[in-house]
């Protein structure tokens, strides 16, 4: 099936950016923005628990609003990420940068949680855990590939080249994800036929 590697592709690209964050926000700030290491703190802490919120609103409108579907929530949060990663290296003031990082948060995260249940779904009973793992191990070479590689590119582009490089990633990985908007787990998927055939009957 071409689901799980689709979810593959934007796993890697919620990896990079995901460890990007993370990983480099304080020597990011220090060196970019002149931030003391508390601003960096408190922009992390604000990153965690925009990713909490985000998860819990993005889980409810995944089953309330789309009636179980992943793709839309995790298109869209994909997506967004491209403009909200290009108005972090936009924002100078200090107070702006944890709002910022709270959005990054609120809409990195559920795109994880949410992949890890889809893989899962799309796919029979009997390759659950392969397409799972297939997906993790995906996310994790995203999220390796978050440091030298970009720590090269800062070295040699500066902190300009490395956002644009990471708004690409986000933009990519929404656009990968577009093919997903209407795929339903496979349970769904028979009730659906189920339904029709009772209504054709």
């Amino acid at each position: 099936q071409l689901a799980p590697w689709l979810m593959g592709v934007n796993y890697f690209c919620i990896g990079v950016i995901r460890s990007s964050l993370t990983d480099w926000t304080p020597i990011y700030l220090s060196e970019h923005k002149q931030q003391p290491v508390a601003v960096a703190s408190t922009c992390l802490f604000a990153f965690e628990l925009g990713g909490f919120l985000g998860s819990m609103a993005a889980g409810r409108a995944s089953d309330s609003l789309f009636h179980g579907r992943r793709g839309p929530v995790m298109a869209l949060c994909t997506g967004t990420l491209c403009p909200a990663l290009l108005l972090l290296d936009a924002t100078t003031d200090a107070r702006a940068l944890p709002l910022v990082y709270f959005v990054l948060g609120a809409l990195c995260f559920p795109v994880h949680v949410l992949l890890g249940l889809a893989s899962r779904e799309v796919v029979s009973p009997q390759a659950s855990s392969t397409a799972g793992g297939l997906v993790k191990f995906v996310a994790q070479l995203g999220a390796s590939s978050a440091g030298y590689p970009l720590g090269l590119l800062q070295q040699r582009q500066g902190w300009k080249a490395v956002f644009g490089l990471l708004s690409s990633v986000a933009l990519t990985g929404g656009l990968f994800t577009l093919p997903l908007w209407r795929t339903v787990a496979r349970v769904d998927e028979r009730a659906i036929e189920r339904k029709h055939k009772q209504k054709g009957g």
